[in-house]
């Protein structure tokens, strides 16, 4: 099964390099058309930040694809290994591909703060993962994945301002602050999650998904609920703040 979950990853990786075909589709477009003064290496690290953004939030909403679309969940709770073994082989391959990503992104300086984006990409992995049991679209399954992270996000800054956190006394300090409230943010907001996930999942069985999902939703909606009532509580500072 490790085999067969490294190939897949492999090749949700190689679908998403696929954007850097716009590299030198961009640059002809630039010196042709549009006239922009784009450079390669610019281009290059769009296309690198767009592939970043991409592959979490894919390899995290297929972690299932197979078995959905064969309807193979019968196959796979068959395998001589636990629920736990699955999870981690199905996981496990498809971090250490971001890793590697965020960590090859230092070498074209795609972000400024790799510490605080880097962490942010390991989240979204972690979101889309958690989500992909409740979407059938697609469509719906990436706005639902980008709703939960702005969610995710706009929590984090809030409560840097609920606890107190300024930008400008922090400055020097500015890095390790953010990565420890995104941490504390993503913490709270995925306790949960990642609770109803491994509860759905340590009880799937061969029926449909949508009669196995009470005790996600029960979790789910009003950690979510908690969530954005939080921030509409809050947000007239946030916004106060960006000022």
């Amino acid at each position: 099964m490790l085999k067969k979950e490294i190939s897949d990853s492999l090749k949700t990786f190689i679908l998403c390099s696929l954007l850097f075909l716009g590299v030198p589709l961009g640059y002809a477009l630039d010196k042709l058309i549009i006239h922009f003064g784009w450079t390669l290496s610019e281009i290059f690290n769009f296309m690198y930040l767009m592939t970043l953004i991409a592959f979490p939030l894919a390899a995290g909403l297929t972690i299932f694809q197979w078995e959905k679309k064969d309807r193979a969940f019968e196959y796979l709770f068959s395998l001589p290994l636990s629920r736990f073994q699955i999870l981690m082989y199905k996981f496990l391959p498809k971090l250490v591909i971001l890793l590697i990503l965020i960590i090859a992104s230092t070498f074209f300086k795609v972000y400024v703060n790799i510490w605080t984006n880097g962490f942010n990409l390991v989240v979204l992995f972690l979101i889309s993962m958690v989500l992909s049991i409740s979407f059938t679209s697609s469509s719906l399954a990436v706005i639902g994945v980008a709703f939960f992270f702005y969610v995710y996000y706009t929590g984090s800054r809030i409560i840097m301002i609920f606890t107190g956190w300024d930008p400008g006394k922090s400055f020097p300090h500015s890095t390790l602050t953010t990565v420890l409230h995104n941490m504390l943010t993503a913490a709270l907001l995925l306790i949960p999650l990642g609770t109803a996930f491994w509860l759905t999942f340590k009880k799937m069985d061969v029926r449909p998904l949508k009669l196995q999902m009470k005790s996600y939703y029960l979790i789910v909606l009003p950690t979510l609920v908690i969530f954005i009532t939080f921030i509409i509580v809050f947000f007239k500072k946030y916004l106060n703040s960006m000022q």
